[in-house]
């Protein structure tokens, strides 16, 4: 943590001391009243924190008088033990310390303790990722490597700023069934769902028609739906029939305008025919451009994007 976050955080947790309605002149003297603690980002809750001691003499009991997020952390009071209750909140890019006032007290005097969480920042997108992690670390920065859709939803729930474009949620749940396109194009949804300036694409689902399919491209065009599709990093690995669902190691690099979102299909992919959706393709196998369009209908691909960084 950084001198100036340190100094932040002991101030606003001095605060919390000060204002302290707890806080008595006859109190006896008491050493270590400024607690600090660390913490990685999303831990499960229940995790130990860390546990708060007391000076004081005979049978004490804790608890919190203040927190700088509501219910973040909660504390036995007989053992003093200070555990995650939100594990959500302990997200290093939106709360890297979090400050709290607990009291101790035996019944006749009172301590209080002025403690400061300070949150570990790791890789977010390895936090999320269980049965695909050991895949995920191994790899090298800009390849995609595939993962469970437990983990997708988890990756698009919890991560900051997320965006979703190409087929939205609705597209995907939508009762209409699911047909067959040959594929072998550049395919684009043109419904208007698309990256902010500034995002990272970092994962990516489509549902695949075919098995053993090796060679598709996750692809963005910034600025202009009909100009330059470029890849984002490699091919995505191979996979089979069905929904597909993957995240990109280390994307580095933001967007520096809108982004439209396609796939190059290198085999057949399902689509869905819904009224008022608009969709766009490009001849020729890897091609970079969009260059015919269509009505009533939206292949079944989706981006996450973010436009924080949450990853080494």
């Amino acid at each position: 943590m950084n001198i100036q976050v340190r100094l932040f955080a002991l101030l606003i947790a001095l605060t919390f001391f000060a204002c302290s309605s707890e806080d008595d002149s006859s109190n006896p003297p008491a050493s270590n009243n400024t607690i600090e603690a660390s913490i990685d980002e999303y831990p499960t809750s229940g995790d130990l924190v860390t546990t708060i001691n007391s000076n004081l003499s005979g049978e004490v009991t804790f608890s919190i008088t203040s927190q700088s997020i509501s219910q973040a952390m909660g504390i036995d009071s007989d053992t003093g033990e200070l555990r995650v209750l939100a594990w959500q909140v302990f997200d290093y890019e939106a709360n890297p310390v979090i400050t709290l006032t607990v009291k101790a007290t035996n019944g006749i005097d009172t301590e209080n303790k002025a403690v400061i969480v300070s949150i570990n920042n790791i890789d977010d997108i390895a936090a999320f990722l269980n049965s695909s992690r050991t895949a995920y670390d191994n790899a090298a920065d800009g390849e995609w490597i595939s993962i469970t859709e437990s983990e997708y939803n988890d990756l698009a729930n919890y991560l900051a700023e997320v965006t979703k474009s190409g087929a939205t949620d609705s597209h995907f749940s939508s009762t209409a069934n699911i047909q067959q396109n040959s594929g072998n194009s550049l395919l684009a949804n043109r419904n208007g769902d698309t990256m902010p300036e500034g995002s990272y694409i970092f994962a990516f689902k489509h549902y695949s028609w075919a098995n053993n399919i090796s060679g598709s491209k996750v692809k963005l065009s910034q600025g202009d739906e009909f100009g330059t599709y470029e890849s984002i990093g490699t091919s995505l690995p191979e996979h089979n029939a069905e929904y597909n669902y993957f995240v990109i190691k280390g994307n580095a690099t933001a967007t520096s305008a809108e982004a439209h979102l396609a796939i190059f299909a290198n085999n057949s992919i399902g689509y869905k025919n819904i009224s008022g959706t608009i969709y766009g393709w490009g001849d020729g196998g890897d091609t970079n451009m969009i260059t015919n369009g269509n009505i009533n209908a939206v292949f079944l691909y989706q981006g996450l994007s973010t436009t924080m960084k949450q990853w080494d």
